[in-house]
Parts: C-alpha cells; sequence; structure tokens
C-alpha cells in the first residue's frame, strides 16, 4: 500500500512541475465535445481540455472557476450541465437540428513568475509589445503577478441537415470567429479566421492553428488590420486555433498583467463524407488522466 502511494505522490509531483512550467511551454485550453456531429437529442459530453502538441489532459468540472458554460444555438443558450469535480465537465443535449457553439468562460486565475520565464511565454505568444513596454518602463528584471482567463468555444453541427457548420459571434469577451464558414464539401482548404477583443477586431495578434493529438507542426499567423488571418487546413479531423491578448492590469485586478486566452476548437470532415453517414468514432485528443487534480489551478 505505502509502495502505491508513493508511486501516486511521485507521479503528481512530476506533474505539478509539468503543469507549472512557464515560458514557451505555457499551457493552452479548449473545449472538446465528444463528438462534433452529434444527432439531434443524443447526449453530448464535453471535455476541458489543457496540454501542448500531441499531448493533453481532461480537467474535472471546478464550479468555482466558471463564469460561462454554455450551448448557443438557434433556439437560445443552454448551460452545459454537470457536478463540481465531474469529468466529463459537462453533458448536453440537442433536441433540435442545427450549428451550435459551446462556449466557456473561465474567471481570473493567477500566476507569478521570473521576468526571464515571463519574456520568453511572451516571444512564444507573439507578446512582443509587453515585452517592449516592460523595457520601457524598466521593468524588464522584476518578477511578474499575471491574471488569466479562458475563452474557448467549439463548434458543433446536430442532425443530417446536410449544411455547412456556420461560425458567428456569440460574446466571448476574447474570441475566435471562423468565417465565413467550415465548409463540408469542396477542395478549398484556404480558412479565414477572425479574433475580436470587446466585440472588436483585434490586428496585430499571433493566431496559432494545430491538430491535438497529433505530432503535426503549428501554423502561425498574425491578424491583419480587420482581425483576419488566413490558413491552409488540408488535414481533416479535429483542429483547434488559439491566441492570447494581454492588457495592463488594473484594479481591483491584483495583478501586473491581464492575460485572456482564447480558443475555437471544430472538426473537418473527410471530403467524401456526406451529412447521413453516421458520426465516425473518434479518439479523443485530451484525455482523462491524474493531472486534473493539478492542472486546474495551474495554466
Amino acid at each position: 500500500m505505502h509502495t502505491v502511494a508513493n508511486r501516486r505522490l511521485a507521479r503528481l509531483a512530476s506533474l505539478a512541475l509539468a503543469f507549472g512550467c512557464t515560458g514557451a511551454n505555457a499551457h493552452d485550453f479548449w473545449v472538446e465535445p465528444s463528438t462534433f456531429t452529434p444527432a439531434a437529442g443524443a447526449p453530448v459530453g464535453v471535455r476541458l481540455c489543457v496540454g501542448d502538441g500531441f499531448d493533453g489532459w481532461s480537467l474535472a468540472r471546478n464550479t468555482q472557476r466558471i463564469v460561462r458554460f454554455a450551448a448557443v444555438g438557434a433556439s437560445g443558450e443552454q448551460e452545459i450541465v454537470g457536478l463540481d469535480g465531474s469529468e466529463p465537465a459537462g453533458f448536453a443535449r440537442f433536441t433540435a437540428p442545427g450549428n451550435y457553439a459551446i462556449a466557456y468562460r473561465s474567471n481570473d486565475a493567477f500566476t507569478q513568475m521570473p521576468a526571464a520565464k515571463f519574456d520568453e511565454y511572451l516571444k512564444d505568444k507573439g507578446l512582443n509589445s509587453v515585452i517592449a513596454l516592460r523595457k520601457l518602463q524598466g521593468l524588464g528584471s522584476r518578477p511578474v503577478r499575471e491574471a488569466y482567463s479562458r475563452h474557448a468555444k467549439a463548434l458543433l453541427r446536430v442532425g443530417g441537415s446536410g449544411d455547412d457548420v456556420v461560425d458567428r459571434p456569440i460574446g466571448l469577451r476574447l474570441e475566435l470567429v471562423a468565417e465565413p464558414r467550415l465548409r463540408t464539401e469542396g477542395a478549398d482548404d484556404a480558412y479565414s479566421f477572425r479574433l475580436l477583443y470587446d466585440g472588436r477586431p483585434l490586428p496585430g495578434a499571433l493566431l496559432t492553428a494545430m491538430r491535438p493529438g497529433t505530432a503535426d507542426a503549428e501554423q502561425r499567423v498574425v491578424t491583419g488590420d480587420d482581425g483576419r488571418a488566413h490558413f491552409r487546413l488540408h488535414d481533416t479531423g479535429l483542429w483547434r486555433v488559439a491566441s492570447v491578448h494581454m492588457i495592463k492590469a488594473t484594479e481591483p485586478v491584483a495583478a501586473e498583467w491581464v492575460s485572456l486566452w482564447a480558443s475555437l476548437t471544430f472538426e473537418l470532415p473527410a471530403r467524401s463524407s456526406r451529412a447521413t453517414d453516421p458520426a465516425p468514432v473518434r479518439k479523443a485528443a485530451c484525455q482523462n488522466r491524474l493531472a486534473p487534480s493539478v492542472a486546474q489551478v495551474q495554466r
């Protein structure tokens, strides 16, 4: 018994170190439903995922962190329900066919890191203007306290309507919008995304696109004056587009900087698939592991 307990403690400690990493190892966050194309009336599990590249972990539901966790569709907004501590973090059932967006927004969590690690993280996320401002203010060597929040969205198509998956703004403070639509047919693999901050286009922000659960390299594009970035998404399957925006903190936030982390997840089906085909069985990019108990309070 002691041996098993010690192994578990060692595993938790190693996970805490992994999730406590900052800089280029800061972890992204995304919403991942059990299927992106459920049948009308079928239950859908909704995972909250954290990770980088190939690896991802599913977080247990933490009610104290949730500001908004809901699905938005033609009939309005419905809460994603679940018990505190449950995994998946929520469940939904969509009775009417059509397009839905699952939205998740968290409140602020806090982290503190040395100046060098903070600058490394800023460079990785394309936040060079913050580095320049810190140097201008003579703060380049001081440890940094940061508040951060999550603004994540996932796109679903319910039922066999045959329509494309269509996105639209749903009121997240930092929000990624796929426009004009995610096509289910056609040879064009160019896709446009728009980043909105407080409902307005955000220029000069780094957007990344990648397929979680694969070893594929991420694509990196900076938004133009209209807040748009364009990616060529050649492969089918789960995709995540993400971005980070940072602003100077103001009272009553007990931090120097505030970062907002946005993500958009969706699935590109095979070109030959039809709306009448059954939804394929898909392995989740993030798994239910030991990490959630540690990761909930980390980046």
